[in-house]
């Protein structure tokens, strides 16, 4: 039996100058697209053609990163689009001007979605640390607009041993803005 790969990650609301502890933005399991079955032979390295990783890439991308992978590209667009609703919700009903979010595995694409939505309070200075997802994946349908760049930052963090770490094609994306933070494990 195959080890379970969970990938929902987190939503963290980082509390600068509060005595409230930090807290974390529910929402649901990530869903898949209509149809979506694991088969082996969506794993297959000929499936991620398409990524454009070098021969180095190529050869580390084992069968489980291959998984988390797929994982990310049947993401229902539906599931995603609701869960960034509620974080838009969250920021701009926030009493705070600024709201530092760090994010991680799908929590992070949540944040991506509504950062680019276009939705989000030109009130709010929002800080976006992300983790463990890969951008070069995030669905272009929801880069809808440019984020305010004195408002919204986005910073990815990588440490050297998350599963990104050999990969940098897979956290490239020339449509999102970020900047990359490289942290020690």
């Amino acid at each position: 039996m195959s080890k379970s790969i969970s990938f929902k990650g987190t939503i963290l609301f980082v509390g600068a100058k509060t005595s409230r502890k930090n807290a974390f933005l529910e929402y649901e399991t990530p869903s898949f697209r209509e149809g979506f079955e694991e088969n082996i032979t969506d794993t297959m390295m000929s499936s991620f053609d398409n990524l454009n990783l070098t021969a180095e890439e190529k050869k580390n991308l084992s069968r489980t990163h291959r998984k988390i992978l797929n994982y990310y590209r049947h993401l229902s667009p539906f599931s995603l689009n609701l869960d960034a609703k509620k974080l838009i919700a969250e920021i701009n009903q926030s009493k705070k001007t600024n709201i530092v979010i760090e994010a991680n595995h799908y929590g992070a694409y949540v944040c991506l979605a509504a950062l680019y939505s276009g939705k989000l309070s030109s009130d709010k200075k929002v800080e976006f640390i992300l983790e463990k997802a890969p951008l070069a994946l995030f669905p272009k349908t929801f880069i809808k607009t440019e984020p305010k760049i004195n408002q919204h930052k986005v910073t990815f963090r990588l440490s050297e041993n998350c599963w990104l770490s050999p990969f940098s094609s897979l956290y490239n994306n020339q449509r999102i803005k970020y900047s990359l933070k490289k942290a020690a494990a």
